[in-house]
């Protein structure tokens, strides 16, 4: 193998080395970029289709879990290695690296007992790979993907859709279309009916990334019609179809070495199809496909190369969006505390926008003038003099003059009418106060998930002094309002400029109702009716004034001075600085995933910038 394999390229050799290291990490971290499609080598086939055999004699080793039903449950990644540090062939688990197996039975019986740990004890099978990697200086570099065998019908409890589960992981790993798809067939079956074909069909309907493989040859029967589908004049397969010959139970059990059966084959090749011995048996499928990888990785290498480096940005960006471990937490805790009272206040003032998990952005300035817009000015400005004001006014009248009939309205009767009024603007204010509040709120909550997204304890503990110190400020500027409205109420001021303006026109317009022929308390309560609106409508417009420049002074501006000392008085602590600063686990797991596929890709990049 070492002779024939390209030994002029060591370069695409090292790619692929690279292409395995990118597995290692996909299979690590529990996922692959959707963009990158590895290449590789998957072997597909029925149950006892005989992949084991053709396998084991690729590597040249007995190494796979053998028996009856289904043995392989999760795809297996045979990585082979050419090294020629050591004479003699080892091998190692992705997940358990560090232990090195010389005996290959043993490997074989950590394939069984990786398979049980997910799998259990019962024949179920499961996506989550196992990768065993394989160093010889007698083989080339291979990448192989062992799946589970298709299975008709379940048994020992297998659930009732086990072929359409067995069907779809197959399917799982073929449709990428940077494999290479190794379908093995038993030659002693009709080839028509071969799953492996079938399946291969259906995602490479043209054949030109299907390799064919007839295992058991030596059981065909020598008919023009089996010669004619090893020639590959009978089954268009672009790739070829390669006979090979199983080792028999009885050798098997015998332990005959895989040197004296591949011996036994290359023999009985040249014995029974002597013009094409050359392109039939194990020793040629192997040469074969390692030509036709490094052939579909040139093909593919210009579009991996694309993605390789598209991948590279977006984890860089994952990275650069999750920050670096801390050094120094307590430096770290100041400059966050910082940056959070800066971002609060550039958002206030317009000058940056919060992202919400929506997409949408919000600007807290423009948030708060809608709320001052929407909420205080129409509030207000809906609320207009009672419909029973006229009865209200009558009765106030008779009320304010006691014993005696009215000859003119007392003053006291229109203060109280007017002070009701007023009374009821109580109720908007303090609604709009509550409003502002919660927009106040919303913003902190959301720089707080954004600047303090890391570390979680940090983000609960400043949102809570947020909360206590918005609580703070509208707790003061409801006492300013209230105080405020009070006034109000208490001093109805009828020498108000505007007021004294309008209500000679009023009474005006009162006298030149006259001619109406109105009763003169009717005439009264009108007159009395108009100035209540025009008293009620010059303290609206005074509070639709007094209330946004109260909430920006006390509730926004005195939350932006106080808020940086507040959230440094209360978290700078040596003491608790450990606490906070603790990362979300997540995150951490987030980190680690990304750079060590950033590393990954980086590597891969490196090596096809060489290719190129």
């Amino acid at each position: 193998f070492q002779h024939y394999y390209i030994t002029n390229n060591l370069r695409m050799d090292n790619f692929l080395k690279v292409i395995n290291e990118l597995q290692d990490v996909f299979s690590t971290v529990g996922s692959s970029p959707d963009s990158i499609k590895l290449p590789q080598i998957v072997v597909v086939g029925s149950q006892s289709a005989g992949k084991s055999s053709v396998l084991e004699g690729i590597v040249r080793k007995n190494f796979l879990p053998r028996g009856g039903g289904i043995v392989t449950r999760r795809p297996l990644i045979i990585q082979i290695t050419q090294e020629n540090i050591s004479n003699q062939s080892w091998a190692c688990f992705l997940h358990n690296p560090d232990k090195k197996y010389t005996d290959f039975d043993e490997v074989r019986d950590e394939i069984v007992a990786e398979t049980d740990r997910l799998c259990g004890n019962s024949k179920n099978i499961l996506p989550d790979p196992i990768t065993l990697k394989i160093y010889s200086s007698d083989l080339p570099t291979l990448t192989l993907v062992d799946l589970p065998g298709v299975v008709k019908v379940p048994v020992d409890g297998q659930p009732e859709n086990i072929e359409e589960q067995t069907i779809n992981l197959v399917k799982s790993f073929v449709q990428n279309p940077n494999s290479i798809i190794l379908a093995v067939s038993p030659g002693n079956v009709d080839l028509a009916n071969s799953e492996a074909l079938k399946i291969a069909r259906q995602v490479d309907p043209e054949s030109r990334r299907t390799v064919a493989v007839i295992t058991k040859a030596d059981l065909m029967e020598r008919t023009t019609e089996n010669r004619l589908v090893l020639e590959g004049k009978s089954i268009p397969v672009k790739l070829g179809i390669i006979g090979v010959i199983n080792r028999s139970q009885a050798k098997i059990d015998q332990e005959q070495p895989i040197d004296k059966c591949l011996e036994e084959e290359e023999l009985f090749f040249k014995s029974h199809y002597q013009y094409i011995s050359g392109e039939m048996g194990t020793p040629y499928l192997t040469k074969r496909l390692c030509k036709i990888l490094l052939e579909n990785v040139k093909e593919c290498l210009p579009e991996l190369i694309i993605r390789i480096t598209e991948q590279k940005v977006l984890q860089q960006n994952i990275l650069d969006s999750l920050g670096t471990k801390v050094d120094d937490p307590f430096e770290m805790l100041i400059q966050l505390l910082y940056k959070f009272c800066q971002t609060f206040d550039s958002n206030i003032d317009g000058k940056e926008s919060i992202k919400l998990p929506n997409g949408k952005e919000i600007s807290g300035g423009r948030h708060l003038f809608q709320q001052f817009e929407r909420t205080i000015g129409t509030d207000l400005e809906q609320l207009i003099l009672p419909e029973d004001i006229e009865q209200q006014i009558e009765q106030e009248i008779i009320s304010s003059a006691g014993a005696k009939p009215a000859l003119f309205t007392p003053n006291i009767a229109f203060e109280n009418l007017a002070s009701n009024q007023v009374q009821s603007y109580v109720k908007p204010v303090k609604k709009s106060i509550k409003k502002c509040c919660e927009t106040i709120t919303e913003i902190t909550m959301q720089l707080s998930k954004q600047v303090f997204k890391r570390f979680p304890n940090l983000k609960r503990e400043a949102h809570h002094i947020c909360l206590s110190l918005i609580m703070s400020k509208t707790q003061a500027v409801e006492q300013f309002l209230d105080n405020y409205l009070k006034c109000e109420i208490c001093y109805i001021n009828t020498n108000h400029k505007l007021f004294a303006k309008d209500r000679q026109r009023i009474e005006v317009e009162s006298l030149d109702a006259d001619g109406e022929n109105l009763p003169f308390e009717k005439q009264n309560v009108k007159r009395i009716r108009a100035l209540l609106e025009l008293y009620s409508n010059i303290i609206k417009n005074q509070l639709m004034d007094v209330l946004p420049k109260t909430v920006m002074s006390f509730m926004v501006y005195g939350f932006k001075e106080d808020l940086h000392k507040e959230l440094i008085k209360r978290l700078a602590n040596q003491q608790k600085v450990g606490d906070l600063m603790k990362e979300d686990v997540f995150i951490e797991e987030k980190r680690e995933k990304a750079a060590k596929m950033l590393q990954a890709l980086e590597q891969a990049d490196a090596v096809t910038c060489l290719l190129d």
